[in-house]
């Protein structure tokens, strides 16, 4: 068994593997061309006897700060025999080469084996998110949120220092399906672009990406979330949702912590697809830079 970085001519016979990963499909077609000529980061290969048996990917970010580990995929005659974790091993050392201090993942709730083998290589669960999905055209509602201003970062950023939900989502976001910290900085650049919504002296806030992402950008994202009322979270949704509704989106989605005051209010959107993932993290105790 050989882990080698991925070439152009693995792709077909790599995704003829990668179709029925979840429920709905897979999304490792969309992602492989982008994994595959990105300079921040590995696309790996496992090959046995030839055939190609596996992949995964490891993304460098924050100026190689953080790995973001991602696509673990095991051909079904290969499972259960330690293929995933070597491919961990190899993210970890190609992440520790470059000077990441730490590297996280999400891994579905369902997803038992991965959960073993995250704990087995010292990772731990930091939160637990929530991701619902809807095609459906909502209708627009009336609300109070509104789209923040740079003159509101100093309250928004006291919010977040003394949020529950802030904490319990490891004061994180989501962008590209990988979690980044939503620190100060990152959070002056979201308030600059306008996605970040909020409500009255800020009593609640969203994050809001209404690009899209991968090659999808027809979907309109909330990718952080955070209430202190039922009143805030409804007007920082009616917000979301109408923007979606007056835009030219064919999807909506909603990714965050798993949150009951969040989740009450979730449970009357119009959801078609819906996830629970744990997000795990690692800090490296060693960092080695190649020269």
């Amino acid at each position: 068994m050989k882990i080698r970085p991925a070439k152009s001519s693995d792709k077909q016979e790599i995704l003829s593997f990668c179709t029925g990963t979840f429920d709905w499909g897979d999304y490792i077609d969309k992602v492989w061309d982008i994994w595959y000529a990105g300079k921040d980061g590995r696309l790996f290969v496992v090959e046995d006897a030839g055939n190609r048996i596996a992949i995964s990917h490891v993304a460098l970010c924050r100026k190689n700060r953080l790995a973001w580990l991602q696509g673990v995929r095991v051909h079904p005659d290969h499972r259960r025999s330690k293929v995933a974790t070597e491919l961990l091993d190899s993210m970890l050392a190609y992440a520790g080469r470059h000077g990441a201090r730490r590297a996280s993942a999400i891994v579905s709730v369902e997803n038992v084996p991965s959960q073993r083998m995250m704990k087995k290589n010292g990772f731990a669960v930091v939160s637990k998110w929530v991701y619902y999905s809807t095609g459906q055209k909502l209708v627009q509602q009336k609300t109070g949120a509104r789209l923040a201003t740079p003159a509101d970062l100093d309250r928004i950023w006291e919010y977040l220092q003394q949020s529950q939900i802030y904490r319990l989502s490891a004061g994180t976001y989501v962008k590209e399906w990988h979690w980044y910290p939503l620190d100060r900085a990152a959070l002056r650049k979201l308030v600059r672009e306008k996605r970040v919504a909020l409500t009255g002296d800020v009593d609640g806030l969203a994050v809001i990406n209404p690009d899209g992402y991968w090659n999808r950008p027809t979907v309109l994202q909330i990718v952080y979330l955070d209430s202190q009322s039922t009143k805030s979270l409804r007007d920082l949704l009616a917000l979301a949702t109408n923007m979606y509704s007056g835009g030219d989106y064919e999807r909506m989605h909603v990714v965050c912590h798993d949150s009951s005051i969040l989740t009450s209010m979730l449970a009357k959107f119009k959801k078609e697809e819906s996830e629970l993932f744990l997000l795990y993290s690692k800090e490296f105790t060693q960092r080695k830079r190649e020269p």
